[in-house]
């Protein structure tokens, strides 16, 4: 039976100096296995990881959670990210994902999201799963 980590996470999390707490208050991660760096203060998701707020669902391989930057850089082959609310449809999928403090989302490398009827495939994908708003850079 595999152990979920996500009580581990919030004591992790419960040791920080952090300013911004909504960040925290409002993202579940969920991991087979959990790794934390005494040195960088950086906590290592490992294996079926899914990550849950209050705009997005996002599954992969792995996360590490960057608490001097308050991001999260998923990676996974690929990783996946899909809508969490029924207001405002998406689904995607990338290499690599950066999940920012104030709900952001890149997706980056071989990434595609569809929204609504719109399809968009690039190397770099940016956009607001709050506002809908989509930008694509090669």
């Amino acid at each position: 039976m595999k152990k979920k980590y996500l009580i581990l996470f919030y004591l992790f999390l419960l040791t920080f100096d952090i300013n911004s707490t909504s960040f925290i208050d409002h993202v579940e991660i969920k991991s087979d296995k959990v790794e934390f760096s005494n040195i960088s203060k950086n906590v290592s998701f490992l294996s079926n990881v899914n990550i849950n707020s209050n705009y997005v669902v996002i599954s992969a391989s792995s996360a590490i959670y960057d608490n001097k930057k308050e991001l999260i850089s998923i990676s996974g082959d690929p990783s996946s990210i899909r809508s969490n609310k029924n207001d405002n449809n998406f689904n995607g999928e990338a290499e690599k994902i950066i999940f920012f403090s104030d709900e952001k989302v890149h997706l980056i490398g071989n990434a595609s999201i569809k929204f609504d009827n719109l399809s968009i495939s690039s190397n770099l994908i940016i956009f607001n799963p709050r506002s809908g708003k989509i930008m694509s850079s090669e």
